[in-house]
């Protein structure tokens, strides 16, 4: 909601689109895995090794890349012209995403994949459901209708359900300093796909930097990938309270 909002500013109705402001949404939009490697610092106690920056550098260049491949000297032209509101509330959406990922690792160290997905599904649909109603009321229900319940099932179970199994299943098994910089393959995907032709993307001209963009991204989320079971130095949280209830026995 944070991110929809911040990126309202950049096309308000009735007005042409705020350039500028789009800049500095996806700008900001990149320091999420740098909130979660210091949120996965501080509650996993996950430290990295001097090369892993190194690779994380590579991925966020390629990233960048990515989405400012038509100008990338773009976004540090435009921030002058930025809007103080959206870059709050873009910042506030990164820390949200970022702290997602790094308690839902710390969940999955004493529950599985499959039960961390319920959870987030039975807590966050009330939610979505009063947030709804708070903005628009009962009379926002109205614009829906019943030949659209099969569409929103299906992208309730396919990309929600289905992708957040997948996504929890991996993490299960990845730290959240490495995961969180794996998710900035989602903007690369979307910027991808908005190339191919309609009516699956918008026909949008392939650019060569995001082309480069695209495999310094693979380059460096494969080799951290490889090299996660040597950089990472952590204490699992269940192993430190287990640890320390021997230690009081004894």
């Amino acid at each position: 909601m944070l991110f929809t909002r911040a990126l309202s500013f950049a096309f308000p109705p009735h007005a042409a689109p705020d350039l500028a402001v789009e800049n500095e949404v996806y700008l900001l939009y990149m320091l999420q895995p740098f909130f979660g490697v210091l949120g996965a610092r501080l509650v996993l106690r996950e430290r990295r090794r001097p090369y892993f920056w190194l690779l994380a550098l590579l991925a966020s260049g390629g990233v960048y890349l990515i989405v400012f491949a038509p100008d990338p000297g773009a976004p540090f032209s435009s921030l002058q012209h930025g809007q103080a509101e959206a870059a709050l509330l873009i910042i506030g959406a990164v820390v949200l995403w970022a702290s997602g990922t790094v308690l839902g690792r710390y969940l999955l160290y004493d529950v599985s994949f499959v039960t961390t997905t319920a959870m987030r599904f039975a807590l966050a649909l009330p939610v979505l459901l009063l947030l709804t109603l708070f903005d628009t009321g009962i009379a926002g229900l109205g614009h829906y209708s019943a030949a659209q319940i099969p569409s929103f099932l299906g992208i309730a179970l396919i990309p929600g359900l289905l992708a957040m199994l997948i996504y929890y299943r991996a993490l299960s098994r990845t730290p959240a300093s490495l995961a969180t910089f794996a998710e900035l393959g989602y903007p690369c995907a979307l910027f991808l796909v908005f190339s191919l032709p309609p009516p699956v993307g918008l026909g949008a001209p392939l650019h060569v930097a995001a082309i480069l963009g695209a495999i310094a991204l693979v380059i460096a989320v494969t080799a951290l990938n490889a090299l996660k079971g040597r950089d990472v130095v952590r204490t699992e949280p269940t192993q430190t309270r287990l640890a320390a209830q021997g230690s009081a026995i004894r």
